[in-house]
């Protein structure tokens, strides 16, 4: 998310007080730091005058030292416009020296609100020279200058530095892996953004995990697909690239109920005797069921689709599936002729996915 704007002071409206507070000569609390911020508007830093601080506060029966939260907040909005051209000149300082004395402002609140207004134009600075995920040396430089023409302290540079560093490197990461691949130059891009930042990039082991699965990812993606060994028999030149336990489901068409219907006629032939006449016409009510049919192991092969069930096996040729949709638990296979089959279970179903896609995109090469 970019940064907002630091805006320059404006003149605004001074509120007012509503009719019953007017009658009681009542002024609104935040009507005295209006009328200093228009001020600062109005006049540089360097001729705020304390008695016209003084003033704006007496008509709200406030002095100084009982606004101290306003008048630093306003103070730190003075020092980041001083900043904006990455440094505080002598010229600023005694500017903010005198808005200081005019705000009655200890030492020690002056220097933190200092301190808080220059560590956000170096984090901001920092901020944009990694918009493009890198980090050059001259970039460094030049942030070590700003460093330097703001006055920082050594302790406080690198605690920003550090926490900057560390947002950028984990920012990178997560748009890198938004679509939960991880390719080689991807990879490379990340460590060299960490190094050129000296970040510690530790992982816990979850952490390491989800990395490491990311990269099989991509690299299935890549034409990669890992072979693994199986008990089944495979054909000549055949490789096996994923195994899972599965359910072979289909759906099937139920009848749920028959509807009868249709004009029929009663005539009476004696008492307790009728006869009945017409035609009866009925309708079937259906549904769509998925239907398990057999439970096994599926495999994905560089040339089929095999499904090892307790029942029965099944084999199908790669080139007869014209696509496939890949679901939580379970894949559906669409065949060119055929009711569509669906495997179901707690597999790696996205690895699954994948793998085939792979093996179908080095089949139609």
């Amino acid at each position: 998310m970019a940064d907002q704007p630091i805006r320059s002071f404006q003149v605004t409206p001074v509120p007012r007080a509503g009719f019953i507070g007017r009658l009681f000569g009542w002024v609104p609390r935040a009507a005295a730091f209006v009328e200093v911020r228009n001020l600062l508007a109005t006049t540089p830093c360097a001729q705020v005058r304390a008695s016209d601080v003084t003033a704006a506060l007496a008509r709200v029966k406030l002095d100084c030292r009982q606004a101290v939260p306003e008048l630093s907040g306003i103070f730190e909005h003075a020092v980041l416009l001083a900043a904006l051209d990455h440094s505080l000149t002598e010229a600023d300082r005694h500017g903010l020296q005198n808005l200081q004395r005019a705000f009655e402002l200890t030492d020690a609140e002056a220097a933190a609100a200092i301190e808080s207004a220059v560590g956000l134009i170096y984090e901001r600075t920092m901020r944009e020279a990694l918009l493009d995920g890198i980090f050059t040396e001259a970039e460094s430089a030049r942030l070590a200058a700003t460093a330097t023409t703001l006055g920082m302290a050594p302790a406080q540079r690198q605690r920003l530095f550090d926490a900057v560093a560390a947002v950028a490197v984990q920012a990178t990461f997560s748009s890198a892996a938004a679509d939960r691949r991880l390719t080689e130059a991807e990879d490379a891009q990340i460590a060299a953004l960490a190094k050129a930042l000296g970040a510690n990039m530790l992982q816990d082991a979850d952490t390491q995990a989800t990395v490491a699965r990311y990269r099989l990812l991509a690299a299935v993606d890549a034409g990669s697909l890992p072979i693994i060994p199986v008990s089944i028999l495979l054909q000549r030149g055949e490789l096996c690239h994923f195994s899972g336990a599965a359910g072979m489901h289909e759906i099937r068409t139920v009848t749920r109920r028959v509807n009868y219907s249709g004009p029929t006629a009663s005539i009476r032939i004696m008492k307790g005797l009728h006869w009945r006449i017409g035609s009866i016409a009925f309708q079937k009510v259906t549904t769509d069921v998925m239907t398990q049919l057999d439970t096994g192991t599926l495999y994905i092969t560089s040339k089929r689709l095999f499904f090892d069930g307790s029942q029965r096996n099944r084999s199908l040729a790669l080139g007869k599936i014209t696509k496939f949709t890949v679901f939580k638990d379970g894949i559906q296979i669409e065949k060119d002729t055929g009711k569509d089959p669906y495997f179901v279970g707690a597999g790696d179903w996205e690895l699954a996915g994948a793998c085939l896609d792979a093996a179908l995109g080095k089949l139609h090469k």
